[in-house]
């Protein structure tokens, strides 16, 4: 059976095909289509996700933070040039925080060993002068 479609130019053309193999090809592009649309929807909510997390990065920072940031984006170039200082400043400033967040960190156990260490002289010393 013929069938008539429309060009890229828009005349009509028309035709015929077995109906053996042409199902399967119809089939194999609709899958092929939906592959795409599936992959370019998860790669689209991907993207957004991680927009989503810049844009919040962004707007957590101080004024003091805000106003060298927009510095550094004035003296940038090109578009290129100014992500990266945005991603760049951005991952210093985790960077710190994660620093000052670790120093904590260590700093605790370190003073409930001291304090350990302070109560466990008292009790050898007490012992010492009951026995001694």
């Amino acid at each position: 059976m013929p069938n008539n479609y429309l060009n890229v130019s828009g005349a009509s053309s028309s035709s015929s095909s077995s109906s053996g193999g042409s199902g399967l090809s119809n089939y194999a592009t609709l899958i092929s289509t939906a592959l795409d649309f599936g992959v370019s929807f998860i790669t689209a909510k991907g993207i957004k996700k991680d927009n989503e997390v810049f844009l919040t990065k962004m707007a957590n920072l101080e004024s003091e933070q805000a106003e060298k940031l927009k510095q550094l984006i004035n003296q940038s170039a090109t578009e290129v040039a100014k992500t990266k200082v945005i991603f760049d400043f951005l991952a210093e400033e985790d960077r710190k925080k994660l620093e000052a967040q670790t120093k904590k960190q260590r700093i605790l156990p370190l003073i409930g060993l001291g304090i350990g260490v302070i109560l466990l002289g008292v009790v050898f010393y007490k012992l010492n002068e009951q026995n001694g």
